[in-house]
């Protein structure tokens, strides 16, 4: 393994912004070496609107070893990534993943990974109105209930957006041992204390989550839509 532990980001427009950035800002102060890449060196524009800009290539950041290879989720955004008739980010990772010592995702990158093949015999998880499609590929066990995240083997999901910063840290613990991660929740004062414990369907209560989740329909229905079509169901 490097000296500092390479984690590579690969982004794409409609990733969402705290997928990444929270878990960048964990890495960083753990002293690893974060990277966002892209297919191109232009801009990337989040879900909230706000652009980004990638590091390097995906062609020059397959070059050097990756450690962490994090995939992002990026709501319906991630429809138009599965079923992109050229595969650009599919194939990088499908050539990226079987290198890195961790390749995973958050949220609904987890349907990224999928689409590859990645998550084929492992347990997985992602955003929590997003796990009956999840359930779909007939590959990939499911997690029960709402874990902020997974690890099996080599691969690791996350639950929704904010759960990076949580997964991050644990793969910190396990490059790097428990003192830098627990350092690096001390260095990041990240001691969350929420308003409310309404996190996931498993606290919130029953009125909010059934108004959230018809709020997602569309959301819900394009990425089933999406999956279907990768498994050729339509």
């Amino acid at each position: 393994m490097a000296d500092q532990p390479r984690v590579v980001f690969p982004l794409y427009n409609g990733s969402t912004l705290l997928d990444f950035a929270g878990a960048t800002q964990i890495f960083s102060f753990a002293g690893f070496q974060t990277v966002w890449a892209a297919p191109t060196l232009d801009p990337i524009t989040t879900t909230e609107n706000v652009q980004v800009l990638p590091g390097c290539t995906f062609e020059d950041v397959i070059a050097q070893p990756i450690e962490v290879l994090f995939v992002p989720g990026g709501g319906s955004k991630v429809s138009e990534v599965m079923l992109d008739p050229e595969q650009t980010y599919i194939n990088f990772l499908k050539t990226a993943a079987p290198g890195a010592q961790y390749a995973g995702s958050v949220c609904t990158g987890a349907f990224l990974l999928a689409t590859a093949g990645l998550l084929d015999g492992y347990e997985a998880s992602t955003y929590w109105s997003q796990r009956e499609n999840l359930a779909l590929f007939p590959n990939i066990r499911v997690s029960a209930g709402y874990p902020r995240w997974v690890i099996h083997g080599t691969r690791f999901t996350g639950g929704g957006i904010s759960s990076s910063i949580d997964l991050a840290l644990e793969l910190v613990n396990l490059i790097s041992g428990p003192t830098q991660s627990m350092s690096t929740q001390l260095g990041t004062q990240y001691a969350p204390d929420p308003p409310f414990s309404s996190g996931d369907p498993g606290q919130a209560p029953p009125e909010v989550t059934t108004a959230a989740r018809q709020s997602q329909g569309d959301f819900i229905a394009t990425i089933r839509l999406a999956v279907e079509k990768v498994l050729g169901k339509v």
